[in-house]
């Protein structure tokens, strides 16, 4: 098309040209949609489409682009009607608004060829509200004229069926541009421009439910509005109006076969539906009905990038549930909870016996609901939904089930409610025969010690052990469990090694098993292995491969949540405090979406970098929000036992209200004392980090002396349990007690110690405490440029090469060369080295070459003797 267009008021010659009485007036309370209007005129193609159900502003939009016209092009109107029309009565029409005399031969669409062909100047031809029903003789005329007809004609057609042209090839070739409902669709700013028209002012939140309960849907909302103040709205949302009512049943439903009304009814009832769902519900109905209601846009709206998934627009699915000639609901959902469980989805199937009113049903398919299907999506929060919907006593029915309502309340951190669990399932022993009596007691067990270990009790390992000696392998999930539950206590008491061990075993057997969740969730405590041992490089590339795999498996799932919290938490340790921020937020919601009570942890990673950012009000908003969370999800202290507090002690300690802040730090260690009890799940290093915050708080106030000897043992407990990263930060805080201590040779020589593990780790997090209080020593050994961030000064700094570490007088290793002769020494194949530690086989077998070059050895046995003979094994 060559005309220039001219986006503005309608031209002089072009008035003369069109009857204005034929182009549709704007509505009363019309809002210009400029987004879609420069859409439509700016593309460059023969044919603009806005195909969509009624009520979308199909007429209008068409309107305001003829309005819009170019001064030398002319403008048909045709108003269709949606009524039947021919290639004969177009050819008749266009002659006349032309001013052609028409020349008619029995080939219509020929005529129509030659008719604008011989027309000498750009055209634009409108056909608005295409014929409804089906056509298949217009159609084709209208594909041969956009196939063959000339460039010069622009051809604007509106519809509530998808015409049966070649639509694709349109589009390949550039020739098509098409409008949808979801386009259509009023966007927030252009809903708030028609409360304006309509001089209504409503608040943010009734706002959100409008946008959201109409999903845009232009007559819906209008209607909706009509004569209507904040509380109608409010109601009307719920209940609908007369007025849509009366709308949706002449402009929808009038005109349409039995048949498809009836789908429509029954579909109204269907959160989501498919093809085959709508063939095995619609019995006898067809299988092409979903086919039909799309052909004719009955507000069937794709949910999926596959087309396999569509539901109906909510406004008019709210409608259609309410007619009185809808049927009874009991038996479509029904149908479609057989459909879904003979899929194997047994959330759907659980959700449709609930809405057909059969909670036995319901039950029976609960017993179907495998312990994975916890870990996805908010499966755990719809299962306490079901648990509080259905009769409690189905729930404790069967072994089964309880098991089931165990694990899910674990999820959920209500450990109190476990306990009921575990009384129900105790109900049913003894069992009819010796094996499934101990495989029902193995269950017993397993639940147990997941329980004790949440709740830090050292029994939590007797548990585990005991079930793992007796569960089957088809009870594999509970054993991983409890390898988890393990690996986790064994990081409380400070036992990484052991901890690594029993996390391999159960990756091995969540690989085995093919469970992409299981091994994620156990990659978790891989990551927090690795960061408590300084490999923080590592640790970041587990956590980046973990959350790619799962973003290829699921969409959403705790165990993502869950990596995106770690991600905040491995950031803020490296400095960048934007990205850990925001990490932070996107794992506490998506834990909060799916019900896992990790969202906690979302809470105090963004409570701890606000207070060291010195956000002050920020980070006891996040303390609050945190406190008010377990409150509200009944979750007990005793899962976070001291948690809360010591992340308040931090927030007073960066405040420098050192009283208050020992107050609360003394407090969590009453908490731990006279008790067996380990540290909570997530925050293995609770009562050292306190012993150093306290140690801390004795150096600010003057009292060095004790600091710095407590700190030295902090220091030497740490090494000796491989903790590298606390360590490190230990010896950052040694040195600025040196230094506050007149000791500054020695305050140098440790704060250049720590400035080399720093380094090695990434780990910038203590540099913001030095650099918060002793910034001119920090600046003289850590030179500053102009604008620089802490972290780019510390990975200029210069360390020793290699990341060595003295094993004696002359032998030096580093720390992934003693990590794999530990591994050695545990009678591991290079094999499970490199699975364990995840880099390849090449690299353990480097790595062995040269540890028996640096030990002075020949095999594998020798270096494993000669690191005992150092004290290393």
């Amino acid at each position: 098309m060559s005309a220039s267009f001219n986006i503005g008021a309608l031209s002089t010659e072009a008035a003369a040209q069109v009857q204005v009485a034929t182009i549709p007036r704007l509505p009363p309370a019309y809002i210009p949609r400029l987004r879609l209007v420069e859409a439509l005129l700016e593309a460059r193609c023969r044919l603009r489409l806005i195909c969509a159900p009624a009520g979308f502003g199909k007429s209008v939009l068409l309107s305001e682009c003829a309005r819009r016209v170019p001064a030398d092009t002319h403008l048909v109107w045709l108003d269709l009607g949606g009524r039947a029309f021919s290639a004969e009565a177009l050819y008749a029409q266009l002659s006349r608004c032309l001013g052609a005399s028409p020349m008619a031969t029995d080939d219509p669409c020929q005529d129509l060829i030659r008719l604008l062909s011989e027309y000498r100047q750009p055209l634009w031809i409108f056909l608005d509200d295409y014929p409804r029903q089906a056509a298949p003789e217009f159609d084709a005329c209208l594909d041969m004229l956009l196939e063959q007809g000339p460039e010069s004609v622009s051809w604007w057609v509106s519809s509530r069926r998808q015409p049966a042209w070649k639509l694709p090839r349109l589009l390949l070739q550039g020739d098509l541009f098409e409008l949808q409902g979801e386009v259509l669709a009023l966007t927030s700013a252009e809903l708030r421009q028609l409360l304006k028209a309509h001089r209504l002012d409503l608040t943010e939140d009734t706002f959100k439910q409008l946008l959201a309960g109409s999903e845009g849907w232009l007559a819906g909302v209008s209607l909706l509005l009509f004569n209507a103040d904040e509380q109608a709205v409010r109601e009307r949302l719920l209940a609908g109006t007369p007025l849509l009512r009366d709308y949706i049943q002449r402009e929808v439903l009038d005109g349409q076969s039995e048949e498809i009304c009836q789908a429509l009814y029954a579909l109204a009832r269907l959160p989501r539906f498919s093809p085959q769902l709508c063939e095995h519900v619609l019995d006898g109905v067809g299988s092409n009905i979903l086919d039909v209601l799309k052909t004719f846009q009955l507000f069937i709206r794709q949910i999926d990038n596959c087309g396999e998934w569509f539901r109906l627009w909510r406004p008019v699915a709210l409608m259609l549930q309410r007619m009185p000639e809808a049927l009874s609901p009991t038996q479509t959902h029904l149908r479609a909870c057989q459909w879904f469980a003979n899929r194997g989805e047994m959330r759907d199937a659980v959700e449709h016996a609930l809405w057909a009113g059969q909670p036995e049903v319901a039950a029976s398919y609960l017993q179907r609901y495998g312990q994975e299907q916890l870990l996805i999506g908010d499966n755990v929060s719809h299962f306490m939904k079901w648990r509080s919907e259905l009769p409690q006593d189905l729930f404790a029915s069967t072994t089964r089930l309880i098991v089931l309502q165990g694990w899910a309340l674990i999820v959920s951190a209500r450990l109190d409610e476990v306990d009921e669990c575990l009384t129900d399932l105790a109900k049913f022993f003894p069992q009819p025969d010796a094996r499934r009596q101990a495989q029902l007691l193995a269950q017993w067990q397993a639940l147990r010690g997941f329980l004790a270990r949440l709740r830090g009790e050292p029994v939590a390992r007797d548990y585990c052990l005991q079930a793992l000696e007796v569960l089957s392998d088809h009870a594999w999930a509970q054993r991983v469990l409890c390898y988890q539950a393990l690996c986790q206590q064994a990081m409380a008491e400070g036992q990484l090694e052991l901890a690594q061990q029993y996390n391999s075993e159960g990756m091995k057997l969540a690989r085995r098993k093919g469970s992409v969740l299981y091994e994620m969730m156990l990659s978790v405590d891989r990551i927090q292995l690795l960061e408590m041992t300084g490999e923080f490089e590592r640790a970041v590339g587990v956590l980046d491969e973990s959350l790619m795999v799962l973003r290829d498996s699921v969409g959403h799932s705790p165990i993502i949540g869950r990596l995106k919290l770690l991600q905040g938490h491995l950031l803020a340790y490296q400095g960048l405090d934007e990205p850990a921020r925001e990490a932070f937020q996107q794992g506490r919601i998506e834990t909060e979406t799916c019900g896992d009570s990790y969202t906690f942890f979302g809470y105090v990673g963004l409570a701890e970098l606000a207070a060291r950012n010195q956000e002050f009000p920020s980070a006891y908003h996040w303390l609050r929000e945190a406190e008010r969370l377990t409150q509200w999800r009944h979750v007990p202290e005793a899962r976070f036992r001291g948690i809360l507090l010591l992340i308040t002690g931090l927030t007073w300690l960066h405040q420098g209200q050192l009283r208050k802040a020992r107050s609360v730090l003394h407090q969590v260690l009453e908490l731990y004392e006279g008790h067996a009890y380990l540290a909570p799940s997530g925050f293995y290093e609770l009562l050292p980090r306190v012993q150093r915050y306290l140690a801390i708080i004795d150096m600010l106030a003057g009292r060095c002396a004790p600091a710095i000897e407590a700190l030295r043992k902090l220091i030497e407990q740490n090494l000796r349990m491989q903790r590298l990263g606390l360590a490190c930060e230990c010896r950052f805080t040694l040195a600025e007690a040196l230094q506050l201590d007149g000791q500054h040779d020695e305050a140098e020589l440790e704060l250049r110690k720590a400035l080399g593990e720093a380094v090695k780790q990434q780990l910038v997090k203590p540099l913001y405490e030095l650099q918060h209080r002793q910034p001119l020593w920090l600046a003289r050994i850590l030179p500053a440029g102009k604008g620089e961030r802490l972290r780019d000064r510390l990975l200029q700094f210069e360390r020793e090469p290699d990341d060595l570490l003295a094993v004696g007088d002359e032998v030096m290793l580093s720390n992934r060369e003693l990590a794999v002769l530990r591994l050695i020494a545990q009678g591991c194949s290079n094999q499970e080295i490199a699975e364990q530690l995840f880099i390849s086989l090449h690299t353990v077998k480097t790595h062995a070459r040269r540890i028996n070059t640096k030990l002075g050895v020949a095999r594998r046995t020798q270096a494993v003797a000669r690191a005992k003979a150092l004290g290393w094994l």
